[in-house]
This record gives C-alpha cells, structure tokens and sequence, in this order.
C-alpha cells in the first residue's frame, strides 16, 4: 500500500469540521468508492478520528527496526542541550519564541542521514551504526529534544527569587525543583494513557503533521530528498541573512515610515508606530524582515483561524489606545506598556516595603499605599507559548478570563456530541476493550508498567514537597496536595477537549491557580508563584507529554523507550535550564531590572511573574475583591461564558451566513496580543499568513516548512555578541543601529521611558 500524506492542516479551529485530502492508490480504497469513479489518486476523509488515523497515517510497523541506538541517544542529547539552552535565552528576550518542533525534526533528519552514512557499519562500529537512519529513532530523538526545549515555568521562579527576593537557590535545589515541576505532569500524563492516549477518539490532531511528515521522510524517500534540499536552500539562506536585522540593521526589524517621519518627537507616534523594541507600542502597519520575529505557525494554520486571530489584533489596537488615553484604571500615570506595579504617581512600587519575611504586612501597606498595573499590561506569564508568547497585565487578565470561559461554553457548544460520545466508550472503564489500529500494531512492545508512572509521580512529588520546603517557599504541604489534585482533575477534563478538537488555551491555568492559592495562602506571594507552577504548569506539561505518547503510538516505537526519551529530555532541560539561567541574568541584570529593557534582554518574564505573584499573593483582596481597582478581571470569567451562545443561536437560525467561523476564544485571546514584546512584525505575520493559505497553499502545498535558520543564528548570536555567556559587543550606533541613549528606538521612533 503507497504511503498517504496529509495535505491540509490537522489542526482545525473550533467550529470548522476539516476535511482531510489523503493520497492514496485506488485500490486501497474501500469497494464502495472504488465503484464511484475514483479513478485518481485522492480521497477525500471526513470523519475526524478514523479515518484520519488510519488513513492518512499508516499503521504499518516493522519491529526489526531498532530504536535505542546510539544515533538516538548521541543526536538525542545533543538536541536537548541545544533547544534547551535556546529556549532559556528565548525566555529573556524582548519577543518570547518558541523552539519550533519542525526545525527539530527536520535537523534531526539530516543529522542522523549523516552519522548513518559517516559511521562504518562493520566490526565493532555495527553497534554505533546498526544500519539506516529509521523512522523509530528518528521519533524518539524528537520526543527527546522537544521535551527539554522549553524554558521549564519552574525556571521563572528561581529568575524571580534571584532578581527580586535576593534569594539564590544553590545548584542542587533548583535543578531538582524543575525537575519536579516537569516530572510531575509526566506521571499524570501515564496514569490517563488509556483514557487520552490509547483510544481511536483521542487522537491528538496537533501531533497528525508531525507524524505525517516522519512518515513521508522515511517511507518516501525521493519525496524526501526533495523536501530535505528546498528546506536546507531555506535555512542556510535566512540564517545567513538574520545577521543583518538581528545585528548589523535593527531597523529592519520594524521599518515605520511613521517613525521616521516622526524622528522621536511625539509619544503617540510611538505607543501607535513604534514596536521594534521591548514595550514600546502596538507597531501598526510597520514591517518586519526579522523572521525571527515573524510567527511562522501563519503558513499551516488554517485561514478561519488566522482571521479570528486578525480580528482580535484589530481589537488590540482599539482597546490598547482607548485604555491609555482614555486613562481608563488610571492609564496616563503609569508607561504604556509594563510588566511592573506602580505607585499612583508612576514611579515603580517597591514591593520589599510592603512585605515581611516575603508575606504580606498590613501595616507596611497602609504606609505605601495602593500598587497599580499599567492599563494595557497586567501581565499574566502562563508558561506555555503559542504562537508568540505575548502577555500583559489588567487588560491581558481581563481578556483571559474572558477567553477561558467562552472556551469551554464554545468547546460544549460546538463538540458537544463528540464529548458525550467519548465518554461513552467502553474502554473508559474496561481498558481491554480498546480497539485502534495503531494501539493494536503496538500491543507485540512490552507496555510501560503503572508502576513506574506511580514511581516518578511519587519520586517528584516528595522532590517538590522536599523543595518547597528547603526553598522556603511558603506553601503548606496540604496546599500543594490541593494544587495537584485540581491540576488533575483538569488535565482529564482540557486534555480530553484538546485530544479530540485541537484546541487548547495552552495559557489556561495561571490566573485560576493565582487565585485558588491567593485563597488558600493569603498573604504570600512566593508561596503563590510555587502553587501556581505546581498547578498550572504540571497540567500543562501532561498534555505535550500525553500527544507525544500519542506520537509514539502512531510511529510504533516501543513504550520504553518513549518512557526514556522523555524522562532523559526532561533531566537534560532542567539541568541546562538553570546553567543558562544564571548565565544570562549574571551578566545581564540591569537589563533585566529595568521597564523597557534592551533591544536584546529583557526581564519581561520573570518582572510579569513577579508582578502577578505580588498582586494575587500579596495584594490580591486589594486589587481583585470587591471594591479594587481590578474587580472586573475575575467578574470576566463569568461574561465570557456568554460570549460564544449569540454567535451558535445565530447560526442555528442562519447556517448558510457563516456564524460558525466566529470562534470567540481566538478573538478574545488575541483581543490583547500587542502588550508587551516586538510588536512590528504583526502586519508582515498577517499578510504573510493570508498570502500563503490563501494562494500558495492551494498551488503548491509541499512548500511549507518552518525554518530553523534564525534559530540557529540567533543561538550563535546570543553567545558571540550578544553577551549570552560574557561581555556583550555591539555593532556600531549609526543610522540603521539607533542607540537608547540617544533617546531612539531600534525603529528611530521615541524610547520607551526606562
């Protein structure tokens, strides 16, 4: 049988049933549309799990393959390092990026073709090099790399305890209180692999181009070859040319002809123009060469999708610059884009005034008075980042709220026959009963035992209990019980959503965590960082954990195996998460304190984690209760339940006038995008992502790919000159490098008060 391939994306938006064009021979088909004319070689598959499963991915598998080879640890290890220490300096820069998981799997490729072909397959080296590069190995270097390349939430909290408690974790401590945060999602995740792993219903359509693109790599190799060399032709030529925004011509990062034309006179040029630097406006209608910044995900997401996402960024523009200048919660004091407190008179809050052995002191607060967020940035740092990992303050709380509760009416809305159908199945309460045919071909592997799933979850949850506890953290050994019981219960119920339908508010958690623990420990703002981690963040990381046990059943690599990789990826991580850590905010702190930072660091993570700690634990029945400044935010929860049910009434009254494209999360959730970051590159995203579906993606599907080279120069940038591990060397100041000092933005447009 010819191996299909997927050609639209798996990932379809709320409302919007994809279809899914397999290739596949004709004789392949069933009998019944063998008889109905196809006489080529496309089929069109609608149902959303079956048939995408079985026929867009093969279930074939050899087990003579072997999987645990010394290419897969070598090449394993060596990913992890690398993604991870990118991803920690990610976190510290001015535009949070992701570590894209396509550029691993495509580098992974040629690596292992290449140690294939290099390595001598006789005498002993056999055992070096048993043989092609396979699809297996491939996989499991995959599961590996992408499991440590992610700056770990845990990590914020000892950037936080550094910069703003003068509290440094010794080597041992923090190493072992990330690995805790990263472990403790993974024994969950294994615990629920029959409900959210196993089953045909679950079947993680995030991870389908994933495993599409494995197999036609490995099972189509002139096809392969093809996709190898237009990616290297990409990424050699956008590597070599991100040195010149990344460097030598910041300006091109975000051209305005506004701000030129402005020349740094006036803020409201800037606050509406300007945007290629940290916190300094919406950037509207500039453009952006810097790939870097550039959200990539726009050449797969489907159309619907990125026009909810446009829509919400036009909402930005209007809300951000209706809050500031219509000094809505007191805007004009504060600078338009922050991640701080502030006093009432602007100047920043200093929270060592208000606190007592880090709780908060009634007496020391009536004395100071007040804190406040700047309007448009109430930065909520949730850990995870889709796809350009931008948060912000009062206004980015509010909005999440909103985009939290419209979620799960729009998810009940619109999937509501899916979900009861699922549970419905048997296999929910008699595992034997399940019958996948991917699930069947891996049923010759030994199964990973429960018991070594008990074991890490009890390894790490004495580890965080120990931490927290060694740390001085704050947080009861009941409280972090509580945390991870409804960290539980929730990835059941948002792992189930998210295996079915796709979506997923990969930043859900963080606020309702805040306030569960603001509740539980008042008063106590590092105890509330802690809790939060432990609830919000081990949710999350079990669901990328359970999509890739997903993905190893789809390649068939044995369970054990999967079971390394990801444990190993997790060591790896956290160990290099904390190493690079300490290198950037050792040599970068200034920066780091400061509002707006620099064009290259920034402390808009760990000064929004801070702020949020500081305003649920310390502050929060100030703020938030009733009477605060902010008591809005958590009313939004319950608006946003209302927000999806007009758009459902009206196109059950109206089904040809298009209302199931509205999906109110996405235009809620991107309704406060712009807060914070590099904001120049949206117009180019945008048209970008228009062009390409489209246009391009009807005429030449093949042609997408997400490249890797910026995130190879920005890693060698980062340690060459950036001053990633020592003293930074700048470029020279001259026109096209404008210098802060000279009271100019990298797009020549006023700076951002520091």
């Amino acid at each position: 049988m010819s191996q299909p391939t997927l050609e639209k994306d798996a990932a379809a938006p709320m409302g919007e049933k994809v279809d899914y064009v397999s290739t596949v021979d004709a004789k392949d088909l069933p009998e019944s549309e063998q008889s109905s004319g196809y006489d080529r070689e496309e089929y069109l598959v609608k149902d959303y799990a079956h048939d995408v499963t079985v026929k867009v991915l093969s279930t074939q598998d050899d087990p003579t393959l072997p999987s645990f080879t010394f290419r897969f640890i070598f090449l394993g290890i060596g990913l992890s390092a690398f993604g991870s220490v990118l991803a920690q300096i990610y976190y510290f820069k001015p535009q949070t990026v992701v570590v894209a998981r396509l550029f691993l799997l495509l580098i992974s490729y040629f690596l292992g073709e290449m140690m294939a072909t290099a390595i001598p397959r006789k005498g002993w080296f056999r055992y070096l090099n048993p043989g092609p590069f396979n699809i297996k190995e491939h996989t499991a270097i995959l599961i590996m790399a992408s499991t440590a390349s992610v700056s770990a939430t845990a990590s914020e909290i000892i950037a936080v305890d550094d910069l703003y408690y003068n509290n440094t974790l010794n080597a041992g401590l923090a190493i072992f209180t990330i690995l805790a945060s990263q472990l403790l999602g993974y024994g969950f995740a294994g615990i629920l692999r029959e409900i959210l792993v196993y089953p045909t219903a679950t079947w993680w359509p995030t991870i389908i181009v994933s495993a599409n693109v494995f197999q036609a790599l490995h099972f189509d190799r002139t096809l392969s070859s093809k996709r190898v060399r237009l990616f290297w032709s990409v990424f050699a030529a956008i590597a070599v040319w991100e040195i010149v925004p990344q460097y030598m011509f910041p300006l091109l990062s975000g051209f305005s002809i506004f701000c030129l034309a402005d020349n740094g006179r006036h803020d409201f040029m800037r606050n509406l123009f300007g945007g290629a630097s940290n916190n300094e406006g919406t950037g509207l209608l500039a453009l952006c060469l810097d790939f870097n910044y550039i959200a990539g995900d726009n050449l797969w997401i489907p159309l619907v999708t990125q026009l909810n996402q446009d829509v919400g960024l036009l909402l930005t523009y209007v809300f951000m610059m209706a809050l500031y200048y219509g000094n809505v919660w007191k805007a004009k004091n504060f600078p338009f884009m922050s991640q701080g407190l502030f006093y009432i008179n602007g100047t920043q809050y200093d929270q060592s005034l208000i606190l007592t052995n880090n709780a908060f002191d009634a007496e020391k607060y009536a004395q100071q008075g007040p804190a406040y967020f700047s309007a448009s940035n109430v930065n909520v740092l949730l850990s995870f980042l889709e796809p350009s990992d931008r948060f912000t303050q009062a206004w980015f709380l509010l909005v999440s709220n909103l985009a939290l509760g419209s979620c799960i009416v729009h998810v009940l809305l619109w999937h509501w026959d899916q979900i009861v159908d699922g549970f419905k199945l048997t296999y929910l309460w008699r595992p034997s009963n399940i019958d996948d045919p991917h699930y069947n071909e891996m049923k010759k592997y030994k199964d990973v035992p429960h018991w070594w799933f008990l074991l890490v979850l009890l390894g790490s949850f004495a580890a965080a209990q120990a931490t927290n506890y060694r740390g001085n953290s704050g947080l009861p050994w009941w409280a972090l019980i509580v945390v991870l019981l409804m960290s539980f219960i929730f990835l059941v119920i948002y792992g189930y959503l998210a295996s079915i339908t796709g979506f997923q508010l990969s930043w859900f958690g963080s606020g309702f965590f805040q306030m569960i623990v603001a509740f539980m420990v008042p008063g106590k703002p590092v105890a509330n960082m802690y809790g939060t981690v432990y609830g919000q963040h081990t949710m999350n990381q079990g669901m990328t954990l359970l999509a890739d046990l997903k993905l190893g059943q789809y390649i068939k690599i044995p369970p054990k195996v999967t079971f390394f990789a990801q444990m190993g990826g997790a060591v790896v991580g956290s160990i290099l998460n904390y190493i690079m850590l300490l290198q950037i905010i050792n040599n970068n702190r200034d920066a780091l304190l400061s509002i707006s930072g620099t064009r290259l660091w920034s402390g808009q993570n760990p000064q929004s984690y801070n702020s949020n700690a500081i305003s649920w634990g310390a502050l929060g029945p100030q703020m938030f209760g009733r009477g605060g400044e902010y008591v809005m935010i958590p009313v939004a929860l319950a608006i946003g339940i209302f927000l999806p049910i007009p758009f459902w009434l009206l196109h059950k009254r109206f089904p040809k006038f298009g209302f199931n494209y509205v999906i109110m999360p996405i235009i809620t959730q991107y309704s406060a995008w712009l807060t914070v970051g590099i904001n120049t590159s949206i117009l180019s995203a945008v048209a970008m992502g228009i062009i390409s579906q489209y246009f391009v993606r009807r005429r030449y599907p093949r042609w997408f790919t997400k490249d890797g080279g910026t995130q190879v120069m920005v890693f060698i940038l980062s340690f060459a000159v950036f001053g990633a591990a020592g003293t930074a060397h700048n470029f020279p100041t001259w026109w096209g490098n404008p210098s802060l000092d000279q009271g100019f933005s990298a797009d020549r447009c006023k700076a951002p008060a520091n």
